[in-house]
């Protein structure tokens, strides 16, 4: 287990850093004294002046004379290698700045600097989300630009969350940017109960899907997906009546929707093409009986976790799917002794809740309490980890089926609502 370290709380967006990670103070004072270049035009906001506050609180001294005459494109180089949360606050500098961070310009300069690491939503209230950051493996408080109350994360994609009071009747959705607070909420669906939730983000168009699988007042099934561009939901294909579609989101992987049935006993994987709008079963024969099964999605790669119990051996197994010979390939096993470890948290009651975000597959058992056991496991590096207990929320509100897994997010600027 990692050991505790101190920390402390951004006053401007309430990220949680610890001390361990203020090697990347300097480009955070860097920002705040580029910010007194500025103030000779008076567009330094209050913001910048908080930024400088928090510079100087770091020792970190520079010289403002010599930084005001850095040429404007050695300020942008600045600009692009700061990290994202940084360029949040950056935006509140000058009207400058906010519309240089959504120029293409900008935005292909930082893609070819610096790679944006994944973070993991993993519970909200009706103000704010709190976010694992895979990169700085630190979390981040966020807030929500609008009340979600009784509303949680169910999908995520291309920089954007979808929210909804998904699995009670006649839900709702909103789709936000949480970096840009930008937001909007869906028109009405005819859906009466949601059964599965998938989202997909169109970068060449600049906008997004969503699809919707659940039930009919009468419990006929029904598939409907949103379109961004129209602001519409149109009928898709009829879901197979013989199958129970399962809760958890619906993962997108090369251009198909997919998801698990339940229950567990019937398994089946179930995929669902958003171009020819039609729902098929994967003709793919699942592993022996899997206790908590989930899907994952690692950079293109389906796999399949869960438990499996084999001569009175309790095992949690990854199997990655090949879409050619369709079957399920054992990829790797949780070793013996963290198993065991793990495994004596796990109850009916609580079962194995497993998600996953770039390189990392997370194994999480929910819970309502301040911690939940996690272990992380590195696909390309074959490592396993347990997931940093230092600076988890110190209360979580009631964890239910909709936050009992957490949800791949990807933080971005140029991610468009409307």
């Amino acid at each position: 287990m990692r050991g505790r370290a101190s920390s402390s709380v951004d006053p401007v967006v309430g990220i949680v850093k610890k001390d361990s990670e203020r090697s990347g103070v300097k480009l955070e004072g860097v920002f705040s004294v580029v910010g007194l270049v500025f103030s000779r035009s008076g567009e330094v906001s209050a913001a910048a002046s908080v930024l400088c506050e928090e510079m100087a609180k770091t020792g970190l001294v520079l010289d403002p004379k010599i930084w005001s005459k850095l040429p404007e494109e050695l300020l942008e180089r600045v600009l692009v290698h700061l990290p994202l949360q940084s360029l949040v606050r950056m935006r509140a500098v000058c009207k400058k700045w906010d519309h240089y961070v959504f120029t293409g310009t900008f935005t292909k300069l930082r893609a070819e600097a610096l790679q944006q690491k994944p973070w993991i939503v993993m519970t909200s209230t009706e103000k704010s989300l709190f976010a694992y950051d895979s990169g700085l493996d630190t979390w981040h408080d966020v807030s929500i630009p609008f009340n979600a109350y009784e509303l949680h994360v169910v999908a995520a994609a291309g920089g954007l969350l979808c929210f909804s009071n998904a699995w009670f009747q006649w839900p709702g959705m909103y789709v936000c940017n949480p970096m840009t607070q930008k937001w909007r909420q869906l028109p009405p669906m005819n859906t009466w109960m949601i059964s599965t939730v998938g989202m997909v983000y169109e970068e060449a168009a600049r906008a997004f899907k969503i699809l919707v699988c659940g039930r009919l007042e009468d419990h006929s099934m029904i598939t409907e997906v949103y379109d961004s561009k129209t602001n519409s939901w149109t009928m898709g294909g009829t879901p197979s009546p013989a199958r129970k579609y399962g809760g958890d989101a619906s993962l997108w992987c090369d251009g198909i929707f997919y998801c698990l049935t339940f229950p567990f006993s019937t398994l089946c994987l179930l995929a669902y093409d958003l171009r020819q709008g039609a729902w098929h079963e994967v003709p793919v024969r699942m592993p022996a009986p899997i206790m908590s099964p989930s899907l994952v999605e690692c950079k293109g790669r389906l796999m399949l976790v869960g438990g499996l119990e084999e001569q009175m051996v309790f095992a949690i197994q990854i199997w990655e799917l090949d879409s050619i010979k369709w079957e399920w390939i054992e990829l790797e096993r949780m070793p013996a002794e963290l198993c065991k470890d793990f495994g004596t948290n796990m109850v009916p009651s609580k079962p194995l809740s497993c998600f996953a975000t770039g390189d990392l597959i997370f194994f999480t058992i929910p819970s309502s309490t301040n911690y939940m056991p996690s272990l992380m496991y590195d696909i390309t590096h074959h490592t396993w980890d347990w997931w940093p207990s230092s600076d988890f929320p110190a209360e979580l509100p009631e964890v239910n089926i909709g936050q009992s897994r957490g949800i791949s997010f990807e933080p971005r600027l140029d991610a468009y609502v409307v």
